[in-house]
């Protein structure tokens, strides 16, 4: 269950993050309307769904053993670490910038995006394999939980834009919603590295 909720909560995270797809989504909404706005968010989460299901499946074949994986997983804590200190300086999100793009752009945004892969080769895979460990077809429930997560606030945030858009240009608040965020990073990170170290290893 716990494992669950981390899936969910990485996902929340993730998707909050501001980056070219939220901007891309934004200016669709501005120029456009709200329906193209979530193509985007469609598009991107084809891509970025395609990426780590091929990551995981990939990794899966190989079989990993459990101490490896634990391994991966304490580098996955540090990840998050980092992430928790990215998050805690963001104090807006600019919804001035204008950023146009088409399916094939936002697969090749996904795939050049290395913090997308670091993510999920130190932190979402590790994850989703120890779960399966213990689930059956673990792997592809933290996947489906991650991305509908993401799906939620990408979409959340997309409707604020829309019909809200002064609360985004709200600095104190951006700030204040990205700290929680970061705190939360911060308590997944503790988590993963504690749960890697208290498991018991078997090759």
């Amino acid at each position: 269950m716990a494992s669950l909720v981390e899936a969910f909560l990485l996902g929340l995270v993730g998707g909050a993050i501001p980056g070219p797809i939220l901007t891309g989504t934004f200016t669709e909404i501005l120029n456009s309307n709200f329906r193209r706005g979530l193509r985007i968010i469609l598009w991107a989460l084809i891509a970025e769904t395609v990426g780590a299901l091929l990551a995981l499946l990939i990794l899966y074949q190989l079989g990993l053993s459990k101490l490896i994986i634990q391994v991966i997983s304490i580098c996955g804590g540090v990840v998050l670490f980092w992430l928790a200190s990215r998050v805690w300086n963001i104090t807006k999100i600019n919804t001035e910038d204008k950023k146009f793009l088409s399916f094939w752009q936002v697969i090749v945004l996904t795939a050049l995006n290395s913090g997308y892969w670091i993510f999920w080769i130190t932190v979402g895979i590790p994850k989703a394999l120890i779960l399966d460990q213990t689930l059956i077809g673990g792997k592809f429930i933290f996947l489906i939980i991650f991305e509908l997560a993401w799906l939620i606030i990408t979409i959340a945030l997309a409707f604020v834009f829309y019909k809200f858009r002064p609360l985004l240009q709200k600095n104190d608040l951006v700030g204040a919603t990205f700290k929680i965020l970061a705190l939360v990073l911060v308590i997944l990170g503790f988590r993963t590295i504690l749960s890697a170290f208290n498991s018991r290893v078997v090759l």
